[in-house]
């Protein structure tokens, strides 16, 4: 960071110099790119339901009817 950012927030050099870098950003809200993508990976999905059963589900839950082809 240059001398003349220290003790700037990134709202600051957003206002002043426009979009705040990613490393900005990064260091701002302290967070950190994962290495391995498959730890982005969640295991939030039922074994036993189907792609279609949930499809299925977001239709209902759209209130898509399934004989109107715009739904």
């Amino acid at each position: 960071m240059d001398e003349r950012d220290a003790g700037h927030s990134v709202a600051d050099k957003y206002t002043r110099a426009g979009y705040p870098s990613i490393q900005e950003l990064i260091a701002e809200q302290g967070t950190k790119f994962r290495a391995d993508p498959v730890e982005l990976l969640g295991d939030f999905w039922p074994e036993g339901e189907s792609i279609e059963d949930f499809l299925k589900a977001v239709h209902e839950w759209r209130g898509h009817d399934r004989s109107d082809r715009a739904a």
